[in-house]
């Protein structure tokens, strides 16, 4: 429990720090999903994205699944940023994996750029030893509905519960 109200006070800071007009962090965007299987959906999220300064992807997840709640922080450094092609390095900590505490996390993220149908990928492997499963995945579409925002369809797995492949539909809309 102090770990998740460590990781809480520090998500709280990082929010307010990038609310300020002197700020480390600017908004990027905000999505809402929900997610499940064939038959429930289990899960409400809201996942809001920031660029450091620099230029660095940062996002926090904040996830419900009916009982509790979960916590994801990404941090990720630019490998290759092209007209039509983002790669990052990201580093990960969430508040759970698979009902450990504390979660670390490497991974990849690529993801196409454009307004109207663009494509993203990305994998993580969890460092933690006593792990079963060290993967954690997501793929999907973002299909521009307007100027700012967009419908996203994926399909992955949860950070918190890596056997658990879900569906994900969600509202993402850009600052």
């Amino acid at each position: 429990m102090l770990k998740k109200s460590i990781i809480l006070v520090m998500t709280i800071v990082f929010l307010g720090l990038s609310l300020t007009t002197v700020s480390a962090a600017d908004l990027k965007s905000i999505s809402y999903s929900i997610a499940g299987d064939s038959s429930d959906i289990d899960t409400l999220e809201l996942e809001p994205e920031f660029r450091l300064r620099g230029g660095y992807p940062a996002k926090i997840n904040l996830a419900f699944d009916g009982d509790d709640f979960y916590l994801g922080t990404d941090l990720g450094l630019n490998l290759l940023v092209a007209d039509n092609l983002k790669l990052d390095l990201n580093l990960m900590l969430t508040s759970e994996v698979d009902n450990q505490d504390l979660g670390k996390a490497v991974g990849l993220k690529a993801e196409t750029r454009s307004r109207e149908l663009s494509f993203f990928w990305q994998t993580y492997y969890f460092i933690d030893d006593d792990l079963d499963d060290h993967a954690y995945y997501t793929g999907g579409v973002n299909y521009g509905l307007g100027g700012r925002s967009d419908l996203v369809i994926s399909f992955g797995n949860q950070y918190w519960d890596l056997d658990n492949d879900v569906l994900k539909l969600g509202l993402k809309y850009r600052m």
